[in-house]
Formats: structure tokens, C-alpha cells, sequence
């Protein structure tokens, strides 16, 4: 039986630092553009290319916490594919649910950074998510970003939760968030951990409130038994329908903001999984600031132990209640 079964694409994502660039910032923020000269030819520095995606991002980073766990995905019969078999194999994530297409390609992103911020060009191409009969057995099923059609999917992984009970943690896409389709709420009203950040629950909800009580609350009203909503350097918020809590960022150096959201819930459905004595925020705050000091965002996944050492550390970094 696996721990967790992640679900969701598999990209490469190709690394671009930019040195000529500016932030045109308008009154409202924190609407910015990054500004490029047109038509000009500007020199980057492409650090790297990585293997990437909220559903391998999640299962590299658990499986570093000795926990037993597989990728769910279609992908392009490519380089990419090859790659991401080599990749989370020495990571120790089981790959046979993993299926080759030949009629799509493998999805890809060209991450811009600029300043510690990052901008992403993200490709999106139309591919038939399938649900494997019967589904292998597992303890957690994560689900993380998808392309276009998904809705399909979303019913299947739905029934089977009612089906089983097995423990659901939702991270939805761009794509599902931005459609609010019955599929998705469907799927929020069986889910045991929603991770949003602040402006996907105001788009989940439709509120355009930012204040926290306010949102914790509209979202947990879809039925899910706990809401953990990340706001950047702000901090993370998790409410049970009781207790809303708060816990600030966990300091350090900062190279790039990508991966930040899905090493958040990694350490956070960790510390669940482990059972730990020490709250989940904390080990979502953890190991988010490790990965935003690397390049990517499985570099800096840490281990349970390291997560532990570094909160022993740090004895102010505990949540309170607000």
C-alpha cells in the first residue's frame, strides 16, 4: 500500500534569471507587470532545466520523509518523459502509473526570474486523464494542477473517495479554479486538506474580502474538514471549522518564490502523515523557506528529520491562534 499517490502533470521547467527587465507596478497592488524591451534580443542566464509539476514536486518531497509514494500522469513520449522516470526513480517514487501518449506532447514551462519574483510561461495541451481500474490502494491521494480536461477525472477521483474514505489533499490548478465547474466543488466537498493561497480561495469563494476569518470560513463551508490558505512572506493560515491558526514564514535567504506553495503543503501533509508533536504549519513553513533558497522546486524538499531539526531551532516559529 503506498502512503500517497499523487496526481496531476508533469513538466519540465526550464530556469531564465533575468538581469534587463523592469516592474511597472500600477496603483493597485500588487497588479505588476514585468517589462521587457520589444523586439529587442536580451541576454538570460538559463540556470536549469528540472523535472517539475505539483504532483512529482509533492511525492519527491515526501518520499524524502520515508514515505512510500507514486506519480499519477500522461505525458508525451519525449525527452521529458524519459527524464522524469530517470528523476523520481532516484528519488524513490514509484512511476508505473505513469503513462506514454504518443499523440501529445510532454507539458513544459519557461520560468522567468527576476528579483526573487518569478514569472512562468506555462504550456497547456489537451490530454484523457485515465483512472486506473481497479485503483491501486493507498492510505492519501494528493491532487495537484491539471490542464483542460479534467472534469472526467475529477468525478472518478470523487467516487472512489466515497467509495473507499481515503484521505484527500487538493491542491486545483489554475485551470480548475479559474472554470469553478460542479467537478470542483464536487471534489472540495470530499477533501480532508484544501491548499489555496490567499487570491485562489477569493477566486474559489467569489469573495473579494482579503480578511482571514471572512475566507477560512467561506471555504470551509464547501464541506472540507481542514483549510490551509498561504500568503506569501505573510505567513499560512489553517482552520478546522473551529480554530483559525496563524503561522508566520520560516526566515532565510530567497532565490526564487516557485515551488514555495507545493513544498508548503508537503511539509504540511507530513507532519500529518508522521503524526507529529509539532503543527503542520510549521512543517509546511519549514520546508517552503528551504525551497525557496534553491533554484527549483524539489532542491530544497527536505527530509522529516531536517524539518525537525531546523523547528528545534527555531522555538518562536509556533502558530497561534487569531
Amino acid at each position: 500500500m503506498f502512503d500517497v499517490i499523487a496526481i496531476g502533470d508533469i513538466k519540465l521547467d526550464t530556469f531564465v534569471v533575468l538581469d534587463d527587465a523592469s516592474v511597472s507596478c500600477q496603483l493597485k497592488m500588487p497588479e505588476c507587470q514585468l517589462c521587457l524591451e520589444y523586439g529587442a534580443k536580451i541576454t538570460v542566464d538559463v540556470v536549469d532545466s528540472q523535472i517539475a509539476g505539483s504532483a512529482p514536486n509533492v511525492a519527491v518531497g515526501l518520499a524524502r520523509m520515508k514515505l512510500k509514494t507514486a506519480v499519477m500522469s500522461n505525458m508525451g513520449t519525449d525527452g521529458t518523459y524519459n527524464l522524469a522516470l530517470t528523476t523520481l526513480a532516484v528519488e524513490g517514487v514509484a512511476t508505473k502509473f505513469i503513462r506514454a501518449i504518443n499523440t501529445i506532447p510532454s507539458a513544459y514551462s519557461v520560468v522567468l526570474m527576476f528579483q526573487g519574483e518569478r514569472t512562468v510561461l506555462a504550456s497547456q495541451t489537451k490530454r484523457m486523464y485515465t483512472f486506473p481500474k481497479p485503483f491501486p490502494k493507498t492510505k492519501w491521494i494528493y491532487v495537484g494542477e491539471m490542464g483542460s480536461t479534467y472534469e472526467k477525472m475529477y468525478r472518478e477521483i470523487t467516487t472512489h473517495i466515497k467509495k473507499t474514505g481515503v484521505q484527500l489533499a487538493f491542491n486545483p490548478g489554475t485551470i480548475q479554479i479559474h472554470d469553478r465547474k460542479k467537478e470542483l466543488f464536487d471534489l472540495i466537498a470530499q477533501t480532508t486538506v484544501l491548499f489555496v493561497n490567499l487570491q485562489e480561495a477569493q477566486a474559489i469563494t467569489g469573495e473579494t474580502s482579503t480578511e482571514i476569518h471572512h475566507l477560512a470560513t467561506a471555504l470551509w463551508k464547501l464541506k472540507m474538514k481542514y483549510v490551509v490558505i498561504t500568503d506569501g512572506k505573510n505567513g499560512s493560515y489553517s482552520f478546522d471549522g473551529h480554530t483559525l491558526l496563524f503561522c508566520p514564514i520560516f526566515h532565510g535567504k530567497v532565490v526564487g518564490t516557485i515551488g514555495a506553495g507545493d513544498a508548503f503543503a508537503t511539509g504540511f501533509l507530513g507532519g500529518i502523515i508522521k503524526n507529529s508533536k509539532k503543527h503542520p504549519l510549521v512543517w509546511g513553513a519549514v520546508n517552503s523557506a528551504s525551497v525557496v533558497g534553491k533554484i527549483g522546486p524539489q532542491a530544497g524538499l527536505l527530509s522529516d528529520t531536517h524539518i525537525l531539526k531546523h523547528i528545534r531551532s527555531s522555538k518562536s516559529l509556533v502558530p497561534t491562534k487569531i
